[in-house]
């Protein structure tokens, strides 16, 4: 008789600290997947203030230095159109386009430090208001289109004061050593309108 009042109090007892367990289980899973979610808009939001502030050592904190270099390599190359040139021109385009990629990427390593940040950001945004206060950087990250494009990476496009006739600026994220780290900025650059082209024939039908 004993041993059974023993049984039964023995599961009443683990039947609440089971529900308990789960309860707390949940708990921690539900707010690491929060602190997940919301990790990324947190940079975003640092790199937004550090811009505004003009505090480029915070920036830096916040940059995967090869990465961002090598896409705004990617990006200066493409403007500079040496695929098409060599498509035009079979005169030494092995040499032609190396010698460009080259000049490109000294250049790039050269002004793309962390001495030199600050003139880069100012140069990302000439265009725009000569003085762009807190509260304009602020409006513009607060109304970005974000998403996650990975588990692993985020991205957000902002449109920039001064630059809304322009393509969005789009920052992209990763998750390096477990801190978000800026790996690519996609600046802002003159949206190509299609060509409308009606015949009068064709009003006419």
């Amino acid at each position: 008789m004993h041993t059974a009042d023993t049984t039964l109090s023995s599961e009443a007892w683990a039947s609440p600290a089971r529900k308990r367990a789960r309860v707390i289980c949940l708990a921690s899973l539900a707010t690491s997947l929060a602190l997940y979610a919301l990790s990324p808009f947190m940079t975003l939001w640092t790199i937004a203030g550090a811009v505004s502030s003009h505090d480029m050592v915070a920036l830096g904190h916040t940059i995967n230095w090869s990465s961002l270099d090598a896409s705004i390599k990617e990006q200066v190359l493409n403007g500079l159109n040496i695929g098409q040139v060599n498509e035009v021109s079979d005169e030494l385009p092995e040499f032609g386009s190396s010698f460009a990629t080259s000049i490109v990427s000294n250049a790039v390593d050269t002004r793309v430090t962390q001495s030199n940040l600050g003139n880069v950001v100012d140069q990302a945004m000439a265009s725009g208001p000569d003085h762009m206060n807190a509260g304009a950087v602020f409006s513009a990250v607060s109304h970005a289109l974000v998403r996650f494009t990975a588990a692993n990476s985020f991205e957000a496009q902002v449109v920039l004061p001064g630059h809304e006739n322009e393509t969005p600026l789009r920052v992209q994220l990763r998750i390096e050593r477990w801190q978000w780290k800026l790996t690519r900025v996609d600046f802002p650059t003159a949206v190509h309108q299609p060509v409308m082209e009606a015949s009068v024939a064709q009003r006419k039908a």
